[in-house]
């Protein structure tokens, strides 16, 4: 088996504390100590912080965002698809992943929603998978007619936040526990999705902005 590269070994340093003490907290010398490497490795490969989390982000989104963009689209093919359908095809990947290693995909939900509460996931969406936060945004605005845009905008952040930290934390549970905490948690975030909006926001009209998670469209 060869030997990971020096921008591996970073990636897998990287990967690691940012999960576990969020980007924030993890200094570039602490990356390089534990990556095993010299001073100055690290801007080697990765000019500032934003391109080397892009790079932690890139590297085990591409398989997911293949998958969630399956589910999406067989929703999408339906006559008149729900909000519990569109969480559905958004969390089924990752309840796959965790079922299938329970170690890595602990280690990429906590990643993934350490980043996501940093606000370093909206740019890397945009510019890497412009179609899925496309798709994900008309599915969102098609199923959820009622509700005005900023206040969808915010209801996903939290509910794509609430998904991650939920599902992270469920990494022990058995196979039946599991299947129940998967569906209340699909029941709980799409009422929160469908609720009543209470505030005096107009509903949407004419051109919009989106959500600040993977379904942005800013």
């Amino acid at each position: 088996m060869p030997r990971p590269s020096s921008r591996e070994k970073l990636l897998d340093s990287a990967e690691e504390l940012f999960a576990a003490h969020g980007v924030g907290s993890v200094s570039m010398r602490a990356i390089q100590s534990a990556a095993g490497l010299s001073v100055g490795s690290l801007q080697y490969h990765f000019k500032t912080e934003a391109e080397l989390v892009a790079a932690v982000m890139e590297r085990r989104l591409s398989p997911m965002i293949e998958r969630h963009e399956k589910e999406l689209e067989a929703v999408a093919s339906k006559v008149d698809p729900s909000s519990e359908e569109v969480i559905g095809a958004l969390i089924r990947p990752l309840v796959e992943l965790l079922v299938s290693d329970r170690d890595r995909g602990h280690r990429y939900l906590t990643l993934m929603h350490r980043l996501q509460l940093g606000h370093h996931t909206e740019q890397v969406f945009l510019t890497r998978w412009p179609e899925f936060a496309k798709t994900t945004q008309s599915l969102l605005e098609q199923v959820l007619p009622h509700v005005a845009e900023p206040t969808l905008a915010l209801r996903f952040d939290l509910a794509w936040e609430t998904m991650l930290g939920s599902l992270a934390r469920a990494s022990d549970l058995s196979p039946s526990e599991l299947d129940n905490h998967v569906s209340e948690l699909i029941d709980y975030l799409s009422g929160a999705l469908a609720a009543p909006q209470t505030s005096k926001r107009p509903s949407r009209a004419g051109k919009q902005s989106a959500p600040t998670g993977p379904a942005s469209g800013k």
